[in-house]
């Protein structure tokens, strides 16, 4: 059973029960009956509410960045490691195809609840401190509302570039909404200065009830992401190397797949996961900030195949499936390729000379691939779905195939997913910590780091003399990070900090069959600002690129 996810749910909806996704509302009631601004904050209690629905626009299980219907598609739709399957959600297919513009409701959600999570930061910043509460956990207070407030500037800014910078609550009447968008580069200011705050405010371990709270580990990883968006690679560096030196003892899990099941959550490679638990209404997804909203993992609704129980919207790329098979494990080996292809993918096992297994209640991969085929169908001509060179493929990250029971992935059965959402794991970081060393010539660091993430794998050492400087350097580490962190929010990030040119990026989309490639511009860096947020904010302007 979970600890953490009663604390974490209770907070989320008290705020939210109270005020909807509207916090001037909230703040203007007179009823003495009801909760106002004057009731409200009086003590640890009325913070730690507030806190609690801070991170609720950011950990919702369908909406918003890390949720399964929007952002979770979305960002993953514009790598080059998936294919998005047509006649799903308009909006997903506008952003998988390059497509979308300033009307995108998809993006246009991510873009409120991010400034949801902003506001409410803002005003727990502005009022905790005449809260009376002990001092001490005063601070850690505000270091968390600092966390998740450069956290979602970090999202701003890798997302949409220049956008409004705002440090302190709106006013009721919200007349000093209008505010002008402040450049990228200001933007990553206020995530640096937030980050750093919260790194030196925020615990280095949660006690087991506070399991899914932020730490200080989390604030330091994502300011080395920050430094590594501004190119400040020995900043990065330096800030990584944190996290490899006590007082942290992040290390990575012996079996990787345990990173996306429920069986060893909160583990040693986790740096920062949602909580997911069997509360609320199981069949009421669709509710956000609702007494009754629920906390289930709705992810494998979206990932998985028709036979397991899925809506099943996407399938791996060619791409990525040739770069699984391109390294085999060495001779004795008791898997054939990379083990994290089997954490990831599944697929006809014979095809590639190994002995087939089954998923869910006993599915053959077969039974789920002719499942699946109706709409695999959709694919074509536009996107060259090869099921013949290696086979056909599934993707199982994310998905309940491993609990080999039926209709696993339908949120509607018997048995819902509860598995916590891994945000970011340290796994990542070395291959960060890698690519930095790798900027900054430190080669013989970066080759450790590379080894590290490739034993793990089941595969042999890269030598000095494989990987002799930055370039190869480089090329080992995309083509880790590819396999690593498939269908984890990552790549798109990746293709834009190394293609720094629109023709250059253009041209990799196309040789990797990307949806949309054909018509990839250099505006497609950055996603536009919503028009709702032009209308409503007259001082904020479009992007450049997207004017």
């Amino acid at each position: 059973m979970k600890k953490s996810f009663k604390y974490i749910s209770a907070l989320t909806l008290v705020l939210a029960t109270a005020a909807g996704c509207n916090e001037r509302d909230f703040l203007k009631q007179s009823d003495p009956n009801r909760i106002t601004d004057a009731t409200f904050w009086k003590d640890e209690s009325s913070v730690s509410q507030a806190l609690g629905a801070t991170y609720s626009p950011l950990r919702s299980s369908l909406y918003g960045y890390w949720g399964s219907y929007q952002g979770i598609q979305d960002i993953n739709s514009l790598g080059d490691d998936i294919f998005t399957l047509p006649g799903e959600e308009a909006s997903t297919i506008a952003v998988a195809t390059f497509a979308n513009d300033e009307n995108n409701g998809d993006l246009n959600g991510i873009f409120s609840n991010i400034y949801q999570c902003i506001h409410r930061a803002n005003l727990l910043l502005s009022k905790i401190g005449d809260v009376k509460m002990d001092d001490g956990k005063k601070a850690l207070y505000i270091a968390e509302a600092k966390f998740l407030r450069g956290l979602s500037y970090y999202l701003l800014a890798s997302n949409w570039g220049d956008v409004p910078v705002r440090t302190t609550p709106l006013a009721e009447d919200m007349s000093d909404y209008a505010t002008p968008c402040s450049s990228k580069a200001d933007v990553w200011k206020q995530v640096v200065s937030d980050l750093t705050d919260a790194k030196a405010g925020l615990p280095v371990k949660r006690e087991s009830k506070e399991q899914g709270r932020v730490t200080s580990g989390a604030a330091i990883a994502y300011l080395g992401k920050a430094y590594m968006f501004m190119e400040d690679y020995p900043k990065a560096e330096a800030t990584f190397d944190l996290l490899f030196q006590s007082p942290y003892a992040y290390d990575l899990v012996d079996n990787f797949e345990d990173n996306f099941t429920d069986k060893n959550e909160y583990n040693v490679e986790s740096v920062f996961e949602w909580t997911f638990a069997p509360l609320g209404d199981q069949y009421g997804a669709w509710n956000t900030e609702t007494p009754n909203s629920p906390m289930y993992n709705y992810l494998p609704q979206f990932i998985g195949p028709p036979a397991g129980g899925g809506w099943f919207k996407y399938v791996p790329s060619n791409y990525l499936v040739s770069e699984f098979i391109k390294e085999k494990r060495p001779a004795g080996a008791n898997t054939k390729f990379d083990k994290r292809m089997y954490a990831s993918l599944m697929w006809k096992q014979s095809t590639l000379g190994e002995k087939d297994t089954t998923w869910y209640d006993g599915k053959t991969f077969d039974q789920l691939w002719n499942s699946a085929l109706s709409k695999t169908v959709r694919l074509y001509p536009d996107v060259p779905l090869d099921t013949t060179t290696n086979g056909r493929f599934l993707i199982k990250k994310g998905t309940s195939a491993w609990r080999n029971v039926a209709n696993a992935d339908n949120y509607w059965g018997p048995t819902p997913s509860t598995a916590n959402y891994r945000v970011l794991r340290f796994a990542e970081v070395v291959l960060l910590r890698a690519e930095a060393a790798a900027q900054n010539a430190n080669t013989g660091k970066a080759v450790t780091d590379i080894n590290r993430i490739r034993r793990r794998a089941g595969l042999a050492d890269k030598t000095a003399v494989e990987l002799p400087g930055k370039d190869q350097l480089l090329a080992e580490i995309d083509h880790q990070k590819l396999l690593e962190l498939f269908f984890e929010q990552n790549r798109v990030y990746d293709l834009r900090r190394w293609n720094k040119n629109a023709a250059t990026l253009a041209a990799a989309l196309k040789a990797h069959q990307k949806q949309g490639a054909n018509v990839f511009q250099a505006k497609h860096y950055v996603f536009p600002i919503p028009a709702s947020e032009l209308r409503s904010n007259p001082k904020a302007t479009q992007n450049s690129l997207w004017k």
